[in-house]
C-alpha cells in the first residue's frame, strides 16, 4: 500500500487552474465558472474525490462529444409547482443550477416544486445543489443517476449507478443540514482514490472482474461495488436510479456505461430530479428553523459512546473543513496533482508553482 502524500493549494489559485482547463477544453467563461465552482467546493469540504480529481473526467467528455460546452439548459414543459429540462447535453453543473434554482422560485409561490432535467450529464458533487436550496430558505431533495459501478444485492454485475441522495434543511444557525451520500457501500470515487494508493477496501463490498468477493481496490474497480446495507441499500439504489432516469425522460442502468468508457465518442442523456419544499406552505418557517436547531442540540447533546468526543450532524464536519482550507488553503493529493499535470500539458494549460 502507498502512502497518501498532499500538497497543499491556495483555494484561488485551484479555482484558476480549474476555470483554465475547463476555457481550453471548449467552454465558455460563464460556463467554466459555475463549473469551477462547484469543483472547488467539494475540493474545500474535504470531498477531493468530487473535486480536481473528476476534472480528468469532465474535460474526456468534453473530448469526445459526451458533453457540448454550448449546452443551456432550458424549461420544456412546466406548471406552477413543476417543470422539466432539458440540459442539451451541456454541463451537468450548469443544468442542476439552473434545475434547483427554478425549483425554488416555483416553490416559494406553489409551496413545493419538482423539476426533472434530462438530456444531461453528471452533476458532480450533489450536496451543492440542495445546499443552494436551502440557502434559500427551502428544504432540498436530490436525485442521481450514474453509470454501473454497483452489484445488485444477490448478484455480481455492475447493473447499478451508486446513485447518490441529497438532502439539506435550512437551520436557525448560519449552515443547513447536509446530507449527501452515495446508495453503494462505497462512492465510485472513493474506491477510484483508493486504486490510486492501492489500498484494500473491506467496507466496499465488493467483488473482482472475476464475481469473487475481493477487498482489493484496484480489482473492485474492474469488478463491482456491494450496495449500502445490502437489500436496503439496493432497493435504495434502484429507486432513485428510477426517478432519476425514467421519470425524466432519461437512461438509467447499463445504458449509462459510455460515461466511464474513455475515449468513446457520443452523448448518453442523464437525468437528474429536484425537490424545494417551502417551510412555510406547512406553517411558521422560523418555528421550523428554530425546531430544526432545537433538534440538533438534542442529538448533539446526547450521551456519547466511549472515547467519542463530539457528535457531528450531516454536513458538519464538511463546513468546518470548508473554512480550514479557505483559510489555510486546500489539500490535494499528489497523485491527483500529478495526473491533473498531465492533463494540463494536453491542454496547453501552465500549472501553478
Amino acid at each position: 500500500m502507498e502512502v497518501r502524500t498532499t500538497r497543499t493549494v491556495d483555494a484561488r489559485v485551484l479555482r484558476g487552474l480549474m476555470e483554465s482547463l475547463l476555457r481550453a477544453a471548449g467552454c465558455g467563461p460563464e460556463t467554466a465558472s459555475t463549473v469551477a465552482n462547484v469543483f472547488l467546493e467539494a475540493d474545500l469540504r474535504g470531498v477531493g474525490l468530487q473535486g480536481l480529481d473528476h476534472m480528468h473526467t469532465m474535460i474526456d467528455n468534453l473530448r469526445h462529444g459526451r458533453i457540448n460546452p454550448d449546452g443551456k439548459p432550458r424549461v420544456v414543459k412546466e406548471g406552477a409547482a413543476y417543470a422539466l429540462v432539458d440540459g442539451e447535453t451541456g454541463p451537468g453543473q450548469v443544468a442542476g443550477a439552473f434545475a434547483v434554482d427554478l425549483a425554488t422560485r416555483k416553490a416559494t409561490t406553489a409551496g413545493c416544486c419538482a423539476v426533472g432535467v434530462t438530456n444531461s450529464s453528471d452533476v458532480f458533487m450533489l450536496g451543492y445543489y440542495v445546499e443552494r436550496i436551502a440557502r434559500a430558505g427551502c428544504v432540498g431533495l436530490a436525485f442521481t443517476d450514474s453509470p454501473p459501478l454497483v452489484r445488485p444485492f444477490g448478484g455480481i454485475e455492475r447493473v447499478l449507478g451508486t446513485n447518490p441522495l441529497a438532502i439539506a434543511v435550512p437551520t436557525a444557525g448560519d449552515n443547513p443540514i447536509l446530507l449527501d451520500m452515495a446508495t453503494s457501500a462505497q462512492s465510485g470515487s472513493r474506491v477510484r482514490q483508493a486504486a490510486y494508493h492501492d489500498e484494500d477496501l473491506p467496507e466496499a463490498d465488493g467483488v473482482g472482474p472475476d464475481g469473487r468477493p475481493s477487498i482489493k481496490a484496484r480489482e473492485i474497480l474492474e469488478g463491482a461495488i456491494g450496495p449500502l446495507g445490502g437489500h436496503k441499500g439496493f432497493g435504495l439504489a434502484f429507486c432513485v436510479g428510477l426517478l432519476a432516469g425514467p421519470l425524466v425522460g432519461a437512461a438509467t442502468g447499463k445504458a449509462l456505461s459510455i460515461w466511464h468508457q474513455e475515449g468513446v465518442a457520443g452523448p448518453a442523456s442523464k437525468g437528474h430530479f429536484f425537490v424545494a419544499i417551502d417551510p412555510a406552505a406547512f406553517g411558521d418557517a422560523a418555528m421550523f428553523r428554530r425546531a430544526v436547531s432545537a433538534s440538533i442540540e438534542e442529538v448533539k447533546g446526547s450521551r456519547k459512546a466511549p472515547g467519542v468526543c463530539e457528535i457531528h450532524v450531516p454536513g458538519e464536519r464538511a463546513f468546518a473543513a470548508r473554512e480550514r482550507s479557505l483559510r489555510e488553503g486546500v489539500p490535494i493529493y499528489d497523485a491527483v496533482w500529478k495526473k491533473t499535470a498531465g492533463l494540463a500539458a494536453s491542454l496547453g494549460v501552465q500549472m501553478p508553482d
